[in-house]
């Protein structure tokens, strides 16, 4: 893993490297953007340039730091990313796994406060930097105030706005920008071989984010429950009170691929729209279903469609604001009409 891995974030490779380069690396780093969009691979690109043996411009890949630190077996590169249960300590018998808790913080400190083991410069990278408690937060600034030598912090957040002020105002701010469709479809096909129809679906539903590709590419559960969501959107339409309670509670089965489905379904009710609007095949996000979107078009008004985006993204708001998901979702399908406004062209 280097740079050369990291899929068009070239602004953000540009000021590392030119750090880099200058022998002015910071001692603390924010890398802000969505998640999927490649900023925990530039956090680990950026440890093994710090690391490298033989760098020039980036990484060699090659030597010895270069290969653990790709590993994840580097001493001096540690990764706190509760999401994905890498913690610097075990954690308590009570911790629920939502906030990054003191102790952790509190491990990295004291781990900090020690020259590096093997390596030119320690790497500490805290995923979801957004998630720290209060007390968390305080901790650390602690030490972005009176950073150790050698060592350099890569805080990654969606937004620098959920962290303190103080702490954004200690680090060198990165910003890792969403990736165009046709990127994300030739990294798809060009560096992980992924049949290019496939990739061009995958690469418009992942709405700027390779990861979220990746992730969809390599799962087929969630192909599988894309396929009965675009199934299912249809027959809402003409079907009565209870099959569109029926298909709230078909729909919570899903759990937490819910959020995402939700986002699928505005892509499909806007693919309606365009191809009513401009049936321009090109324009689609599921062009894979090109001959469904064409065939039931017609079937709907153009407000209707615009009625229906709007309730999707006001059910998504309110789950992001902790609105049980129960109510979200009967409250979204009732909204539906019971059938379409115009007949099918033949």
């Amino acid at each position: 893993m280097g740079f050369q891995d990291v899929v068009n974030q070239d602004h953000a490779i540009f000021l590392l490297r030119s750090a880099v380069r200058a022998g002015k690396v910071g001692h603390a780093y924010m890398f802000v953007g969505a998640a999927g969009v490649g900023r925990r691979s530039l956090a680990l690109a950026f440890a093994q340039l710090l690391n490298c043996e033989r760098p020039d411009g980036d990484a060699c890949g090659e030597c010895g730091p270069c290969r653990k630190i790709a590993g994840g077996t580097h001493p001096d590169v540690r990764i706190l990313d509760i999401a994905h249960g890498q913690f610097l300590e075990a954690p308590g018998k009570d911790y629920k796994g939502k906030e990054i808790p003191i102790d952790q913080i509190r491990a990295l400190r004291h781990d900090a406060a020690y020259p590096p083991y093997e390596g030119r410069r320690k790497v500490y990278i805290i995923a979801d930097a957004e998630r720290m408690n209060a007390n968390s937060a305080n901790s650390l600034l602690k030490t972005l105030e009176e950073p150790p030598a050698r060592v350099t912090f890569i805080l990654i957040a969606e937004s620098s706005v959920a962290l303190l002020p103080t702490i954004v105002s200690r680090c060198q701010l990165v910003r890792c920008t969403y990736l165009r469709a046709d990127e994300i479809e030739r990294a798809l096909v060009d560096r992980h071989n992924i049949p290019k129809e496939r990739a061009r679906v995958l690469a418009l539903l992942a709405d700027g984010r390779l990861g979220r590709a990746l992730e969809w590419a390599k799962s087929e559960e969630k192909m599988e429950a894309r396929d009965r969501l675009l199934d299912l959107l249809p027959a809402l339409e003409t079907g009565d009170l209870i099959t569109r309670l029926d298909a709230a509670e078909t729909l919570l089965k899903e759990g937490d691929l819910l959020s995402e489905l939700l986002d699928l379904a505005v892509f499909w009710y806007r693919d309606l729209l365009i191809w009513k609007q401009l049936q321009q095949p090109g324009l689609l996000t599921n062009r894979d279903r090109q001959s469904q979107v064409e065939h039931l078009a017609p079937t709907y008004s153009e407000a209707m469609l615009s009625a229906r985006i709007e309730a999707l993204e006001d059910a998504k708001d309110g789950l992001r604001r902790n609105v049980n998901p129960r109510l979200a979702l009967e409250k979204l399908f009732l909204s539906f009409g019971t059938k379409p406004i115009a007949t099918p062209t033949k």
